[in-house]
């Protein structure tokens, strides 16, 4: 399946225990193998320091480990405030055919979230 439009891409590390007071309820972070698209996308749609308006210019967002695979996709509907960070909103794309698969947008940025 080709992307269409522009695409906000968020790199998972490793999984890790989550700060008590997880603002979206976690008790981990990260990535970990075997997770479910629907774990990628809750460890993976916040909370992260972005550009609010850019981000929602996105039409979609890609979560991916550190080798470049594709854990979840989601279409971006909304944003939701955490401070001065943000989370993502959205509808995740379950079955979409880019999951599985390496990225076909290299992630180059040393931080973990990125625009495609």
């Amino acid at each position: 399946m080709e992307r269409v439009g522009e695409v906000l891409q968020i790199r998972l590390g490793p999984e890790r225990p989550a700060d008590d007071g997880d603002g979206l309820g976690r008790t981990t972070l990260g990535w970990r193998p075997g997770m479910s698209e629907d774990e990628a996308w809750q460890a993976g749609r916040g909370i992260w320091k972005f550009n609010a308006d850019r981000a929602l210019s996105q039409d979609e967002v890609q979560i991916i480990d550190t080798a470049g695979t594709v854990l979840a996709v989601a279409k971006i509907t909304g944003i939701s405030k955490h401070g001065t960070r943000y989370a993502l909103e959205g509808d995740l794309l379950r079955g979409d055919p880019r999951v599985g698969r390496p990225t076909t947008g290299p992630h180059l940025s040393r931080n973990p979230v990125t625009y495609l």
